[in-house]
């Protein structure tokens, strides 16, 4: 090793440390785990090392059915995007989509079935022969017996679905003993679409379509049917900003991550957001919407009698809002062709919900939008029940007499606690229980064989979200444990009893298969524009008694309103480590569920943030910590739903969440309530910005720069966030979590501010306490020109690319700090401890990217990994990178289109056009670190009053 004369701090350290380096490994001072290298014996054809294969599914982490693309490596998914040719997704997933690559590899899926003896001891490991026989003798003597068999699942409206009837069928049971379970469905939406247009089935929503849109509590960004879908259409209406004619307005309990979306949040009196609804009909009737022409006699003279006292000044009296607000928003929905009207949704949702979704009908009826922004498609047949009154058939059944075998599909009612305690007793009248899962939740315990299915990526069916989208689910990679497929399972226990007249003769892979050309399976689906049904008001379209929901519970409590979580699985069980990992958009808490309370209830209760309270709703009780904001309405409690499931009564439905009052007392305890971020506002640093503010200040001149000028090579990458697109949803950050193999922290090392996230949603309160203004920005490495993270590094660890990324050596990290002290981006992560990953989690590891170790810090690098496959590939065909031959993880996955990558020095190039636009500015722009990000101002609408 040479030594040099002029030996400084910086050289020393730099060159000790590569010493040390190559000690370490020549001594193996630090263990590593052993790698065994295992090839194929037989590798598939189009199988080369080294380069991804991509094959095309469908999401099925919640009923919308997004269209996926999942990235395999040597034979296993390591990435999972959206198909850019399914009519739902357009190549966007939703956070639960990225993070559903975790429930493959989950270290709790079952790896073989499992039986329980005849005398009701423990359940114990079997092989597949003996469960199928166990299943096979069970199904002989409920035949034998006359004791029916039932199928409980969640919706499966495609293949599988069809496959449970003709098996129910083959078995000589009836059609309707196929139930179908979606615990978060709002099945008032559908009964009110029968009683309103004599229509059962839930509409489309073309939300790019509306000038007005209102939402009665419909948090369409996180649930109510196809959040990316939403989300798009939403980002799409709201560009129409530039014009200055759309408008977004909100109607709930509680800023929720819709209505921070919203130009305005409006909160009436607890169940009394019907009156607002028909008082606006009764403006709009009156005034002429566009719709109101066309109405049928009966119903026109309906409705004229039973909306007449809806006054504004008695609507304002009923709900809380001034009569101003109610002729403003009338006067928009009849002004505003077309506008759509949405809800209501989970947070509203109460009693009278069928009546307020009625409501919702006529009033979207008589703005014109029936045919325009809501539309019914063309169904051959009728659509699978909802939740309530399914389970209440076989509830009634179990009553009469036994059920012999009872098969459980992918659900399981007992998770939501006393909501289902008549399903509970019903248990108790089922002779044999099959439970077909991936894990051993509350249900599978109970059962007499457990039967593993595969994993959705893992295994062949079709669903038709809606008419003309039958996405086709395809497996993408060998099952990876001793799993069997739910249809051959039951394909082959009837066989077993000589009963499989109408089943495949084959596996039921082979039968969806054949079903298909090449072209469909390539494409992900069959897509057909499906034709429209016309559908007008029924005679008398609001049958119902209009009153407000009736809340249980004492009159001096808290108004219990249960809202919708973007962390919450499409089925409602617990989330998985990084849905958990990942904070709520609002509150910015990780890993714990909370109560909501605005300041002056807190104030009232003498509560603060932290604060650990039992919530009594009568005969349930739960202890969760209490968040102060203003966000939520005074006298309102909030819980997100996936942690309020102790305080559902008996009967009540799931997807309620507005049916009683509750009383919080303080037990004294504090909680830890993890969080990513502490500071509420921008504390005048200009960060999150409107154009109103970007023009008030003004552009900042560059400065002279001490640091000479990089050298460039053919391009200069950029990324240019829109935060008039963002809404928060988080998608992003989870993309980057599974892209680049960041390490999940848990809550102690969450509330401590290490994680592990290379980019995080930002989430600024502005506004007063009356009208709180939330404000999303997307942070991450700004990879800037005068990067100040690289002239402290006394290792050279981090250094400038060519192309304007600020690269990362990281094994020659030795962990001072120096560039995460001095980035005021706050964008470097620090490896605190050395992250052990289970064997199973191991194989979802990107292998393009490097597993950092403790003692190096990491951050963004744009997925360097990304931009090098794309140079190389560009090589190999000989051509040059066009715009848009680069993505990285985030932008791809963004359902909304705010982020935009590209070449800076391309003025050709998209991100280069939206980077020289009225709206662009850097964070921080006087420190002259000439940044690689650029960030697009909000727009933001004044709506009249």
């Amino acid at each position: 090793m040479i030594i040099k004369d002029n030996i400084t701090r910086r050289n020393f350290i730099a060159t000790t440390s590569v010493a040390a380096a190559g000690a370490a490994t020549l001594t193996g001072c630090r263990e590593r785990a052993i790698r065994h290298i295992v090839p194929w014996v037989n590798p598939p054809d189009d199988a080369i090392p080294g380069i991804p294969l991509f094959y095309n599914t469908i999401c099925r982490e919640c009923t919308a059915g997004c269209g996926m693309s999942a990235r395999t490596r040597e034979g296993r998914v390591v990435k999972l995007e959206g198909n850019p040719e399914h009519p739902i997704g357009r190549g966007a997933l939703c956070v639960r989509g990225q993070a559903a690559i975790e429930g493959l590899y989950h270290p709790e899926r079952l790896g073989g079935p499992m039986l329980r003896a005849q005398d009701g001891s423990e359940q114990s490991s079997v092989t597949w022969d003996a469960a199928e026989a166990a299943l096979g003798d069970a199904l002989s003597r409920a035949i034998d017996h006359d004791a029916p068999i039932y199928v409980l699942t969640r919706p499966e409206p495609g293949a599988l679905g069809g496959l449970f009837g003709a098996w129910l069928t083959a078995l000589g049971q009836q059609p309707d003993q196929q139930i179908s379970f979606d615990p978060l469905e709002p099945t008032w939406t559908r009964e009110a679409g029968q009683r309103t247009f004599a229509a059962s089935d839930r509409p489309n929503y073309r939300l790019g379509r509306a000038r007005m849109l209102l939402s009665i509590g419909a948090d369409f960004l996180e649930d109510w049917g196809s959040p990316v879908e939403h989300a798009r259409g939403l980002a799409d209406m709201q560009a129409g900003r530039r014009e200055g004619e759309t408008r977004f307005v909100y109607v709930g309990p509680r800023l929720s991550l819709t209505a921070a979306a919203a130009d305005r949040w409006l909160s009436v009196r607890p169940g009394s957001e019907i009156h607002l609804v028909l008082g606006l009909a009764r403006y709009v009737l009156e005034q002429g919407g566009a719709g109101v022409s066309s109405l049928p006699g009966p119903a026109a003279a309906s409705l004229a009698r039973k909306l007449a006292g809806y006054t504004p000044q008695g609507t304002a009296e009923r709900t809380g809002l001034d009569a101003s607000d109610i002729t403003s928003l009338g006067r928009q929905l009849v002004r505003a062709r077309p506008s759509l009207v949405l809800g209501p949704g989970r947070s509203v949702a109460g009693s009278n919900a069928v009546a307020l979704a009625s409501a919702v009908h006529v009033l979207n009826a008589l703005t014109g939008a029936i045919g325009d922004t809501v539309r019914w498609p063309q169904r051959v047949e009728e659509t699978q029940q909802g939740a309530e009154s399914e389970l209440t058939h076989l509830v009634e059944r179990a009553r009469r007499g036994r059920i012999g075998v009872l098969v459980v599909h992918h659900t399981d009612p007992l998770r939501f606690g006393a909501a289902f305690d008549q399903f509970e007793r019903a248990l108790e009248q089922v002779d044999f229980l099959a439970v077909i899962g991936h894990r051993l939740d509350g249900l599978a315990r109970r059962a007499n064989v457990v039967l593993p299915d595969h994993h959705f990526l893992e295994s062949w069916s079709t669903l038709e979200t809606r008419p003309g989208v039958m996405g086709i689910q395809q497996p993408t990679m060998t099952p990876l444990l001793e799993t069997k497929a739910a249809a051959d399972v039951l394909i082959a226990a009837a066989r077993s009893i000589e009963r499989a007249d109408g089943l495949p003769y084959g596996t039921f892979a082979e039968s969806i298969h054949d079903e298909h050309d090449p072209q469909d399976l390539q494409r992900g689906g069959v897509f057909e524009q499906a034709p429209l049904r016309v559908v007008s008001l029924t005679d008398d379209p609001l049958p119902m008694p209009l009153e407000d929901a009736s809340l249980e519970g004492p009159d001096d409590g808290l108004a219990l309103s249960v809202f919708p979580s973007l962390r919450q699985t499409g089925d409602g069980r617990p989330a998985d480590d990084l849905l958990s990992e990942i904070p709520d958009p609002l509150t910015l808490i990780s890993w714990s569920g909370w109560v909501e309370l605005h300041p002056a209830t807190a104030a009232t209760l003498g509560l603060a943030t932290r604060d650990v309270v039992r919530v009594d709703a009568g005969q349930r009780q739960l202890e969760l910590p209490v968040y102060v904001h203003p966000g939520v309405r005074e006298g309102i409690a909030g819980i997100p739903a996936p942690f309020a499931t102790d305080l559902l009564t008996s009967g009540a439905q799931p997807a309620l969440g507005l049916v009683s009052r509750v009383s919080l007392s303080k037990t004294g305890a504090v909680a830890l309530l993890p969080r990513s971020q502490t500071t509420e506002n921008q504390a005048g640093r200009e960060l999150a910005m409107t154009t109103r503010e970007l023009t008030a200040r003004g552009r900042h001149v560059r400065r002279l720069s001490m640091y000479p000028t990089p050298e460039r090579g053919a391009h200069r990458w950029g990324l240019v966030v829109d935060l008039d697109r963002c809404n928060g949803c988080s998608s992003c950050v989870a993309a980057c979590y599974v892209e680049n193999n960041s390490a999940i922290v848990g809550p102690e090392e969450t509330a401590n501010r290490r994680t592990m996230n290379w980019m995080r949603i930002e989430r600024f309160m502005e506004g007063s306490p009356e009208h709180p203004d939330a404000r999303f920005m997307p942070a991450m490495c700004q990879q800037c020109t005068n990067a100040p993270c690289e002239s402290v590094c006394p290792v050279y660890a981090t250094y400038h690319t060519s192309d304007g990324i600020n690269g990362e050596i990281y094994n020659r990290c030795v962990g001072t700090r120096y560039c995460e002290n001095n980035c005021p981006y706050q964008a470097r992560r620090f490896n605190w401890y050395d992250r052990p990953r289970s064997e199973r989690a191991r194989l979802a590891l990107n292998p393009d990217v490097t597993v950092r170790e403790r003692g190096v810090t990491e951050k963004c690098t744009f997925c360097i990994q990304r931009i090098r496959a794309g140079k190389e590939q560009a090589k190999i065909d000989g051509k040059p990178i066009l715009d848009g031959d680069i993505t990285p993880a985030c932008a791809q996955t963004c359902p909304t289109g705010a982020l935009v990558f590209g070449d800076l020095q391309d003025p050709a190039s998209r991100v280069s056009r939206l980077a020289a636009g009225d709206r662009a500015y850097h964070l921080f722009e006087e420190l002259n670190t000439i940044p690689g990000v650029v960030y697009l101002a909000r727009r933001r609408v004044e709506i009249e009053r």
